[in-house]
């Protein structure tokens, strides 16, 4: 880590490690395997060109850490949120902030979802 740019890539490739976790590994809808696929060439590219070799266990780290924080989004969600997060990704160090927002958001979505459909228990019948 030599300059500035690099801590910028390496920044970059957070960002686009928490994209691809948000994805995670659908296998089911191609249109998200083949955005998995591109995130993952992309930052492979990245951190052999930009930045040294080490970069890219950063990318794959963000990626697990997305994938088991955010698991719960529904497929729908999934590519808004994963454009989102790799187009935020090239702001500069916006993409640290991706990697330590994305296990909040899961633990918030966490939260969230066992009280989903609490108020249709009133409307049930005994």
């Amino acid at each position: 880590m030599d300059g500035f740019l690099d801590w910028y890539w390496l920044g970059v490739l957070l960002g686009l490690g928490v994209a691809d976790g948000v994805i995670g590994r659908e296998v089911r809808r191609p249109l998200l395997g083949t955005a998995s696929l591109a995130l993952f060439a992309v930052s492979i590219v990245i951190a052999f060109l930009a930045v040294e070799w080490w970069a890219l266990l950063a990318f794959v780290a963000a990626a697990l850490v997305s994938w088991l924080a955010l698991r719960r989004l529904s497929p729908a969600a999934r590519l808004v949120a994963a454009l989102a997060a790799a187009a935020i990704a090239f702001v500069p160090a916006l993409g640290y902030a991706l990697a330590v927002g994305a296990p909040i958001a899961g633990v918030r979505l966490g939260r969230r979802a066992s009280s989903r459909f609490a108020g249709l228990r009133v409307l049930a019948k005994d």
